[in-house]
């Protein structure tokens, strides 16, 4: 995928989640949506793709929207893709910063750091609701 393309998408995607927790006019709300940070990444063989994490300005993110329907989506619409939840402040810290150094780019959303995302609950499971495990692939 060219990367005007892949960028399209993963917009896509935000903007169809967002919708699902704010509704159609999520854009207009206070917060404007779910916040994120991306790094891209290009494979060996010149395919790119990208690392984001994301938060809701309500709730934790992953209470609010299932990582699996959402993994299942971007499948159906683009292909392979891995959805996690993050086990600590400093993963987030450290899976994005990573992409710096290695050369990549970040970039964010328009709200990003407008306000400060709720506190993420770590200590959840994923296998009591449902989600995705860490590291578990479809295919």
């Amino acid at each position: 995928m060219h990367g005007e393309a892949a960028d399209k998408a993963f917009r896509y995607f935000v903007s169809c989640l967002n919708r699902e927790i704010y509704g159609p006019k999520w854009s207009t709300r206070w917060h404007g949506g779910v916040q994120w940070a991306r790094g891209q990444e290009f494979h060996k063989d010149g395919r790119l793709h990208f690392h984001a994490v994301a938060a809701a300005a309500t709730d934790d993110l992953n209470k609010l929207a299932s990582r699996y329907e959402w993994h299942e989506f971007w499948y159906r619409e683009f292909g392979r893709n891995r959805i996690e939840a993050p086990r600590s402040q400093a993963d987030i810290t450290g899976y994005v910063s990573k992409y710096v150094t290695k050369g990549g780019e970040v970039d964010f959303s328009k709200n990003f750091g407008a306000w400060l995302p709720p506190p993420i609950d770590y200590t959840a499971r994923p296998e009591q609701d449902g989600l995705l495990q860490p590291n578990q692939h479809h295919p």
